[in-house]
């Protein structure tokens, strides 16, 4: 595998990484409660983390870490390469503090991770109201660094909306109204056309927010992220 890809891949699983922000502004107001991604003041989500497999995995990738995130929706923004971005401050049992950045514009959201040293990697989850089957198209880069993210060879997202309206079983708790979408991170390698590299299931419930998020590199699970419990703030600061 590429280094420069695996590198990647293996921060991208471990999780939100906090770094510099730049120009805090007012956005506009907040995707509400009752949507697939509330962005509220005070909502707070804590997940379980498999890092890399489970324990009992006979061959884990590079040893198996079982992490503990919380992510709560701060009151602050951030200006990050222009994207109009709300705080969450981030609690990781393995990692420590840090800060994750949720984008909101129109019915799309994205979630913003700052990975060295590539800069700001922008996945989008979910464009709201679009049927079975809808696909779209985007960038993974949000920083200067621009075209590329693997030295030449440049990189897209494809992004699909896999399944509406159904239930989904997570530690037990069954949630309902919920919404899969995929993403598949792909690569141009010497302009021999894009091939996946990596996939990520999200599955996000209306009035809730994300309840699991799968990686897979090159179709092996590399992180199964589901939620624990959550409280969704009423409305803005």
């Amino acid at each position: 595998m590429n280094k420069n890809l695996l590198v990647f891949l293996c921060l991208l699983a471990i999780g939100y990484v906090g770094c510099k922000t730049t120009n805090p502004y007012i956005p506009p107001p907040p995707a509400p409660a009752d949507s697939f991604f509330p962005e509220t003041y005070g909502s707070t989500w804590r997940y379980r983390d498999s890092i890399f497999g489970e324990p009992t995995d006979v061959a884990p990738i590079y040893g198996v870490m079982i992490d503990t995130v919380s992510f709560t929706i701060n009151g602050n923004t951030s200006d990050l390469n222009s994207l109009r971005c709300y705080d969450a401050t981030e609690i990781s049992r393995l990692n420590g503090p840090g800060t994750a950045f949720y984008y909101v514009n129109g019915h799309v959201f994205a979630l913003l991770e700052s990975i060295t040293p590539y800069g700001l990697i922008n996945l989008q989850v979910i464009t709201e109201n679009q049927p079975v089957g809808y696909t779209w198209t985007s960038s993974p880069i949000c920083t200067p660094f621009g075209i590329s993210l693997f030295h030449t060879d440049p990189v897209q997202t494809v992004n699909t909306i896999k399944e509406t309206n159904i239930s989904k079983v997570v530690d037990g708790k069954t949630y309902t109204n919920v919404t899969h979408t995929a993403i598949n991170l792909q690569v141009n390698v010497n302009n021999f056309g894009f091939k996946n590299v990596a996939n990520f299931d999200i599955y996000l419930a209306k009035g809730i927010g994300m309840i699991e998020k799968d990686a897979f590199v090159y179709g092996d699970v590399n992180s199964v992220e589901t939620i624990i419990d959550y409280s969704i703030g009423p409305g803005p600061k």
